[in-house]
């Protein structure tokens, strides 16, 4: 296994950033162009200035970007900020709609942090946690438990998914009871927000000047984002295989916890229904479907979704029963859903869905950064 490399100056930045006050200041969004044609790169920097034009130094901060299109479709992207300023690539191909689209951005000064909680520690005193990202790399840390339990990890920079593990020190594997929650997908106010259009294709002459016109941003859209996440609680009985898969594939807001979790992994019937829509009739109170997808919850719509990109109901139902893992159905309102309608998600099965980690394990899925470096997908809610 590789080490993550992690800079020294990042540590330092994180040693100081705990202890520093909120300046005032405001965005800059830069794009070398606002006008691209499908296959060309989006180049995007954004530098957190005062009043005079100057970098703020904000040490560590997080700057989260949502990028609208003309349909009113949007995803997210998180980027680490470092001495005010965060830059990405973003690759436009050509199977993005042509048109306007708008990049909106809003910072927090938090870093990546979990914050946990042990119960029944009884002075403790540490424990070791371990990263595992999707590439393979891995670090390791002992981190201080407080006398009542809580504990907190500041100091990890990391893209996309990640596994974090917990176990005992001094060789101890009796089991913990953690409870975690990733500060970063709370809710927070806004330091400073921005938003600028860019057009991809060749714009109109009416829409040519607004493109180089700031965008109002309103800071709700950044700051109305739930409270603190439910803490994921690592039990000692047993989960099931279905459990156990949406522990280690649904993310970020496929977690609502109103949803409705079933397994097609654990139903060995499920295999003799035509497809999914099928399935589903009379399984979800409220939820009325038929074989076509054409569906309806409390009155309202539903949105379809296959391992959480948005796809369209014919897609779902020409999935074969034997590729899918677990079915999730989200009651209205679901966030992720055009005006707070309900919503399908279908996960497809990855491989290996026996060789689960046994329970006791203390293994969370945690989120990072979206790369630097990434295509623009618009049936995605996040990058």
């Amino acid at each position: 296994m590789k080490s993550i490399s992690l800079l020294s100056l990042i540590a330092l930045l994180l040693a100081g950033s705990v202890q520093a006050q909120q300046p005032t200041g405001s965005l800059d969004i830069k794009f070398i162009k606002n006008i691209f044609q499908p296959g060309d790169s989006l180049l995007v920097t954004v530098d957190y200035k005062d009043g005079g034009g100057q970098l703020l130094n904000q040490s560590l901060a997080t700057l989260e970007l949502v990028i609208e299109d003309e349909e009113g479709r949007r995803t997210r992207l998180r980027w680490p900020v470092i001495e005010g300023r965060a830059s990405g690539k973003i690759f436009l191909p050509d199977s993005l709609p042509l048109g306007k689209y708008t990049l909106l951005a809003g910072l927090q000064q938090r870093f990546f942090e979990v914050i946990g909680q042990i119960k029944d520690a009884r002075n403790i005193g540490s424990i070791q946690a371990m990263l595992l990202t999707k590439t393979g790399d891995w670090d390791e840390q002992k981190v201080t438990v407080a006398p009542d339990g809580t504990f907190a990890i500041r100091n990890w920079l990391f893209e996309d998914n990640a596994l974090l593990a917990f176990q005992r020190t001094n060789d101890n594997d009796q089991p913990l009871n953690i409870s975690i929650s990733s500060q970063l997908d709370s809710s927070y106010e806004s330091l400073a927000v921005a938003g600028r259009p860019f057009y991809i294709g060749n714009p109109p002459a009416a829409v040519r000047p607004t493109l180089n016109k700031p965008v109002e941003t309103p800071e709700a859209l950044f700051a109305d984002r739930g409270t603190t996440l439910p803490a994921v609680i690592v039990r000692s009985t047993a989960k099931t295989r279905a459990q156990q898969f949406n522990d280690e594939y649904v993310s970020g807001l496929f977690r609502s916890g109103d949803e409705r979790l079933i397994s097609i992994m654990d139903d060995p019937g499920a295999i003799g229904f035509p497809n999914v829509f099928s399935y589903l009739q009379g399984r979800v109170a409220g939820l009325q479907i038929t074989p076509t997808g054409a569906a309806r919850w409390r009155g309202g719509g539903v949105m379809f979704f296959q391992d959480e990109v948005r796809v369209s109901a014919q897609q779902i139902a020409n999935i074969p029963m034997t590729d899918i893992a677990i079915v999730k159905a989200y009651p209205p309102p679901f966030i992720g859903a055009f005006g707070g309608g309900a919503a399908i998600a279908v996960y497809t099965r990855r491989g290996g869905e026996v060789n689960y980690l046994p329970p006791n394990r203390q293994v969370f899925k945690v989120r990072g950064y979206t790369p630097s470096a990434i295509a623009l997908d618009m049936n995605k809610l996040r990058l």
